[in-house]
């Protein structure tokens, strides 16, 4: 089965649904390397892979690319 190319989180994701940064085109970046790059790139993501493990949303200042591990953020959450 063909994964989708858009993260299916994103709906509910402050990355991508809300300005989350002082620099929009940072937001923008970030959408465009995580959400929308297809599955090799959303299954990266921490916010991605600590909600599928937790079976709950990220916190919101999770970011895609945060240091801590998902178990880590799960830990915190």
């Amino acid at each position: 089965m063909e994964k989708p190319t858009n993260c299916p989180k994103l709906g509910g994701c402050p990355i991508y649904i809300n300005n989350v940064f002082l620099n929009p085109k940072a937001g923008e970046t970030y959408r465009k390397i995580y959400c929308t790059a297809g599955y090799e790139k959303y299954s990266t993501c921490k916010r991605y892979l600590v909600s599928e493990k937790a079976g709950k949303p990220a916190p919101d200042t999770i970011m895609p690319n945060s240091s801590l591990t998902v178990d880590e953020i799960i830990s915190k959450i």
